[in-house]
């Protein structure tokens, strides 16, 4: 089974789903060789994904990402939610577009949900490491600028 979904549910920062899960699909198949996976990932508004983090996390306010992992041994499983005016506020602080800014958290995730955690700094460190060489190999085969449009 290879399955992406992108679903966007919020109205502030416009995002091409069809570029989502091409992008996805590219990191899935191509740089990670995933066999089977089920992967959705959905884009909400600052209010919602502030609820999942205080559901979810006990943590306040609104995060740029949050990944549920339902895998298996047989099937990387997953949801990627993800908030772009939070992912906007990183990208302008970090100098990077919002569609680089996205492409990372759709990678970030997909590490969670491959057994990379970001608990300690040691951790962390090596998870970043692994984001960064993903998103340049990214960035190199795809326009992750397309990610949103405007």
């Amino acid at each position: 089974m290879k399955h992406i979904s992108a679903r966007n549910m919020q109205r502030r920062h416009p995002v091409a789903s069809r570029e989502v899960r091409k992008v996805a699909g590219l990191l899935m198949d191509e740089l990670l060789e995933i066999e089977a996976y089920d992967l959705s990932i959905l884009f909400v508004n600052e209010t919602r994904m502030a609820q999942l983090n205080k559901a979810h996390l006990q943590h306040e306010g609104p995060t740029d990402i949050i990944t549920f992992d339902y895998c298996t041994p047989a099937l990387l499983h997953g949801e990627l939610v993800i908030c772009p005016a939070v992912a906007s506020k990183h990208a302008q602080k970090y100098r990077a577009s919002l569609g680089r800014e996205l492409a990372r958290y759709i990678i970030h995730g997909v590490l969670h949900l491959r057994g990379f955690d970001d608990q300690t700094p040691a951790a962390r460190r090596k998870m970043k490491r692994e984001e960064n060489r993903l998103l340049q190999k990214l960035a190199r085969r795809f326009p992750v600028d397309s990610l949103t449009h405007g």
